[in-house]
């Protein structure tokens, strides 16, 4: 299938050069040094030539790669940023100059996340006025708890990893297709490895990622999320994630190139 000159990669993570960024003290995971140039390398052969750059809770505050990241891009990458309420204003207008458009919302236990909906909510009025949008990174039950409360502060939420939502009861599945209701809410396509274990090419996560597509049509996006950490099974190829994002698009080039192209280049830029 034919892909637009421009697409995009919507969720990566960058790790190293250890020498130049080295991780916090108190990292939550300790990742394989992944470092930009091999990301960069990895677009062009896969013919992507967008993307976006999330920091990794491994960096916590330190920001360094990232900017590093967006500068030698040439603005062909955008950033999502960790903040909290002690982020100086003054490093919120430098990160959008470099080309941060938004932050992570983390509620993930095992990356020492939790569903604060009043701490959340104070960094959405921070983030508002840049004009950000804000990554919900969490399970089901807390996408579901804390996305219709944080919608009141009028900041555009993306749901991460199709919301880990379980690929064992359909049904379960309709509390989450509502949001597509809010025009605030995105859904990204990502994690299909990680909802099916990463088991049988990930064609477990077909129906899935279809009905998300439908339900969102204009607000779905994709992201590979290499380098795949914290995983245990093989590391997925992007090569082989485009093609199942093909695959759940039916040969309908209409609606691949919006999930790569159109919908991400009005909400990246």
């Amino acid at each position: 299938m034919h892909m637009d000159p421009v697409v995009w990669d919507c969720h990566t993570h960058i790790f190293g050069p250890w020498e130049d960024y080295p991780l916090a003290d108190d990292a939550t995971y300790t990742p394989a040094q992944a470092p930009f140039p091999a990301l960069a390398a990895l677009h062009a052969a896969a013919g992507i030539t967008r993307g976006v750059i999330v920091q990794a809770t491994p960096y916590g505050a330190d920001h360094r790669a990232l900017l590093a990241a967006l500068r030698a891009s040439g603005g062909a990458y955008r950033g999502i940023a960790l903040i909290d309420a002690q982020t100086p204003p003054e490093t919120l207008a430098h990160m959008h100059q470099a080309g941060v458009r938004g932050i992570r919302l983390g509620m993930m236990k095992h990356l020492a996340g939790k569903p604060d909906i009043g701490r959340m909510g104070a960094l959405l009025e921070r983030i508002r006025p840049y004009g950000w949008h804000a990554l919900v990174h969490a399970e089901m039950p807390d996408v579901l708890n804390s996305v219709p409360a944080l919608l009141r502060h009028g900041v555009p939420l993306v749901i991460d990893h199709m919301a880990r939502a379980p690929l064992s009861d359909a049904a379960a599945l309709a509390p989450l297709l509502a949001l597509a209701d809010c025009p605030d809410v995105w859904i990204k396509l990502s994690g299909a490895d990680r909802v099916t274990g990463g088991a049988s090419h990930y064609q477990a996560a077909l129906p899935l990622m279809t009905r998300l597509m439908q339900a969102f049509p204009g607000r779905a996006i994709w992201g590979s999320d290499w380098p795949h950490v914290n995983i245990r099974y093989p590391q997925p190829s992007v090569p082989r994630l485009l093609a199942l994002l093909r695959q759940a698009c039916d040969a309908d080039p209409a609606t691949l190139t919006a999930i790569l192209h159109d919908n991400p280049g009005r909400l990246y830029g």
